[in-house]
């Protein structure tokens, strides 16, 4: 089975499309079954959420034909690898500006949204990256669990190159058409904190350790991918740019769609009513 650890503001959003035009109900996103123990808004990508082996049994006894699962409820440490064989991919992205991304998100989409200083104050978005790979939020863990489960590392900085890559390298049966989804209205608020030395050095605190971790994603993972793809990837990147929706299955998009909406949807809000 295909895995995607899913990290917000990553471009996630556009790969699930490739995902479920690739498989259809194949595909299927994971969504936490249980209310969250904390101050996370349900259904936003601040919080890790706990999903476990148990949550994963739940989800293959429904969805026996799944294929791929994927979303923010997918981690590295979740198990689902001892209920199937699973191959790992994730994308990652710049700390600095995922991370002033990820705070203008919560500007844009929170009731509430929390002010600067309540951000950075917060454990919740800190080292956010990095939670997806470890549970105990450490570089070093994080490493080691993506060399022995062999994680595919994309970058969103060199998108549809990681795309190319991943097909040929790890799910040759992916179709890696897209759709742009779930782009910020406005890139204004990030702006403003990239130029800002004094917020973007709290950001660097904020995502030290996982910042140990890119470096290492970056200077070894991706370099070694590169080296084992047969061909110039970037030629194929803008090859494929020139028409990267092309092929797109609609009718698998409207699968995993009606799955979601008429069948994960009705139980995991039974799941979620139960578990308050």
């Amino acid at each position: 089975m295909l895995a995607f650890i899913h990290i917000a503001k990553t471009g996630g959003r556009s790969i699930e499309t490739m995902l479920a035009g690739s498989f259809g109900a194949g595909f299927v996103h994971a969504e936490p079954w249980r209310n969250r123990d904390n101050d996370g808004r349900l259904g936003q990508p601040f919080v890790v959420p706990k999903y476990e082996m148990d949550d994963f049994r739940r989800l293959k006894r429904l969805c026996p034909w799944m294929r791929c699962v994927g979303g923010h409820a997918v981690t590295l440490w979740s198990g689902v690898h001892e209920i199937q064989p699973t191959r790992f991919f994730a994308f990652v992205r710049d700390p600095i500006r995922r991370g002033a991304s990820h705070f203008q998100f919560q500007m844009q989409t929170e009731p509430k949204p929390k002010t600067w200083d309540e951000w950075i104050a917060w454990d919740v978005p800190r080292n956010h990256q990095l939670k997806m790979f470890s549970r105990h939020v450490n570089a070093d863990e994080a490493i080691a669990a993506i060399e022995q489960h062999d994680v595919f590392i994309g970058q969103t900085e060199r998108f549809d190159e990681s795309l190319v890559m991943l097909k040929q390298l790890v799910a040759p049966e992916l179709c890696i058409a897209y759709s742009r989804t779930n782009t910020a209205r406005s890139d204004t608020v990030a702006k403003e904190i990239l130029a800002d030395p004094v917020r973007c050095g709290q950001l660097a605190d904020m995502h030290r350790e996982e910042t140990r971790l890119y470096r290492y994603l970056l200077d070894v993972v991706y370099p070694r991918q590169e080296q084992a793809f047969d061909g110039d990837p970037t030629e194929h990147a803008i090859a494929f740019a020139a028409d990267r929706d092309a092929g797109l299955n609609q009718a698998n998009l409207r699968a995993e769609a009606r799955q979601r909406k008429y069948w994960l949807g009705p139980w995991g809000r039974i799941g979620r009513k139960l578990s308050r």
